[in-house]
């Protein structure tokens, strides 16, 4: 259904569309710096589909696959995770992809857009508002608390919201190896 959803989305939206880093340039704003990124692709789980959900407004499903990176230390630690999170506001027929980094012990490294399709939404990718959130933890991301909502991007920002806390969510949750 995702995948449906977003290949609907793009279609309808990609003339207006902006990308605003590529996937490579996102892990290299989110991962530490001088070490080896590795991929793997987690499948979800019914059980994990559901606390993804739990989140927030989500549409994931059993089966869905998720994109995480990570680095290891010199000594074969995972020193950082990445998670490459599409998200669909179906009541706006747009679409968010972020790339989320989780250090080890569970605090943000940093927040980078990838596309975003909507123009209200287009100031969360400004550097000034992407960069309140390294240091934090995921439960440290309350819309309204720990942020503010970037004006006429409200749903945007409950969206980014749900991606970070699920994000750190697979973050503890899926062994990396």
């Amino acid at each position: 259904m995702k995948k449906l959803l977003f290949l609907i989305a793009s279609l309808s939206f990609s003339a207006s569309a902006t990308t605003y880093n590529t996937l490579s340039a996102a892990l290299k704003q989110v991962l530490p710096t001088g070490q080896k990124a590795f991929k793997t692709k987690h499948v979800l789980t019914e059980a994990q589909a559901k606390v993804m959900n739990s989140f927030g407004d989500g549409d994931f499903l059993a089966e869905d696959p998720i994109d995480i990176y990570y680095t290891k230390d010199a000594s074969g630690k995972v020193s950082g995770s990445a998670i490459q999170v599409l998200e669909v506001l179906k009541r706006w027929k747009a679409y968010h992809t972020w790339v989320i980094g989780i250090a080890p012990d569970g605090r943000l490294t940093g927040v980078a857009m990838m596309d975003l399709p909507d123009h209200y939404g287009q100031p969360l990718a400004a550097a000034g508002f992407l960069k309140q959130f390294p240091g934090k933890s995921a439960s440290q991301i309350t819309l309204g608390k720990d942020f503010d909502a970037v004006s006429s991007a409200t749903e945007s920002c409950r969206l980014l919201t749900s991606s970070i806390k699920r994000a750190a969510w697979l973050a503890a949750n899926v062994p990396l190896k």
